[in-house]
């Protein structure tokens, strides 16, 4: 795999938690803020699994195994959020 292509996608990481903090620290409503913290997490997650996992060259099976968990995690997130408030 081309670097170029590593150092891309770790520059996005380091652009997304940036945008996380800012986003926690300027945005006043909670929900909004705490969507958006999750939605830049999974991208994130999603990004590394990718690109550095060599999740590209994998059959469509062990993807669909390695999603399953991830949209589980998702929905506990939503539902922790969901009582907050």
């Amino acid at each position: 795999m081309k670097n170029t292509v590593l150092v891309a996608v770790w520059l996005y990481t380091i652009m997304a938690v940036l945008a996380e903090v800012y986003t926690a620290q300027h945005v006043s409503d909670t929900l909004t803020a705490a969507s958006a913290v999750i939605i830049f997490a999974l991208s994130q997650a999603a990004a590394v699994v990718v690109f550095y996992m060599d999740l590209r060259d994998e059959p469509g099976s062990l993807i669909l195994m390695v999603l399953i968990p991830v949209m589980f995690l998702a929905g506990l997130l939503v539902s922790v959020v969901a009582s907050l408030g």
